[in-house]
């Protein structure tokens, strides 16, 4: 945990210092699913990240990877990339959520860690317009956004991978008793639910229990990510790897505090994405 907390401290801008949002035309989504899928591939000699507006680094000692993520004072709400080197497992972690959805962040990057994922996003930007930050976007609305253009250079440099976004809700704002009491609500974005899906939620039920794991919509018609915008980008070019993970909160905080909770549903995502 304390690698994954360092991990996060040192990625992580203050989403309060977001100034701009910067989103992309319809070219620019293209280009930038190009540039992603070449730096997942391996080829990274011919993407120019810069014209983005982020540039790349190497991640800490101890991480072998590049991290894409926007120059000091230049927060316009591009998102965070990791990709690793190496040996690595068909998996994207991403959290588009991060500040407003406590702890999917730090279980993002916690994640990416324990599971040799080839990949991980974040947010820079807060989710919502406050006091303190004038410039906000959902990440999971915004099909014009470089965290869009990730999704789609990870499909395509891994067509049988698994990407996962790690959402949070509040059981009391609920409707049904089900969805109350779930500890996860597990979706590929659609109404039916595949068999790769199924298997998930079988694997993370045996492995969370006793908390509940519903799969939308079989089990619960709330928190289907029916209109997420990556869910939706990713099954129009044919990908079948797009997983939706709402946690509960307090199921969020048992998972950043027990490595062997977390162990479990890490197991669970690579037998997923393999």
């Amino acid at each position: 945990m304390v690698l994954a907390a360092g991990l996060a401290a040192w990625l992580f801008p203050s989403l309060r210092d977001a100034h701009g949002i910067h989103r992309l035309t319809a070219g620019d989504l293209e280009q930038g699913k190009a540039m992603f899928a070449a730096m997942l591939s391996g080829d990274r000699d011919r993407v120019a990240p810069e014209m983005f507006g982020l540039h790349a680094k190497r991640a800490p000692d101890g991480w072998e990877g590049v991290v894409l993520a926007e120059p000091k004072g230049d927060c316009a709400g591009r998102g965070v990339y990791l990709m690793r080197e190496g040996e690595t497992a068909p998996l994207a972690i991403t959290a588009p959520h991060r500040g407003s959805d406590r702890h999917t962040g730090t279980l993002a990057a916690q994640l990416f860690l324990e599971t040799q994922a080839q990949a991980a996003a974040w947010n820079s930007a807060p989710r919502r317009v406050s006091d303190s930050c004038a410039h906000a976007i959902d990440l999971a609305r915004a099909p014009d956004h470089l965290f869009s253009a990730f999704a789609l250079g990870f499909a395509k440099a891994q067509p049988r991978g698994l990407i996962v976004q790690l959402h949070g809700f509040d059981g009391d704002r609920r409707k049904s008793e089900a969805a109350r009491t779930a500890g996860m609500i597990v979706s590929n974005g659609t109404q039916v639910p595949d068999g790769r899906l199924l298997d998930l939620a079988d694997c993370l039920s045996l492995a969370l229990d006793p908390q509940r794991v519903l799969v939308y919509p079989n089990e619960t018609g709330e928190l289907g990510a029916l209109t997420n915008a990556q869910g939706q980008l990713l099954h129009d070019a044919g990908f079948g790897g797009f997983v939706h993970l709402e946690i509960s909160g307090p199921l969020r905080a048992r998972l950043i505090g027990d490595e062997t909770l977390r162990s479990r549903l890490a197991s669970c995502l690579l037998e997923a994405a393999r």
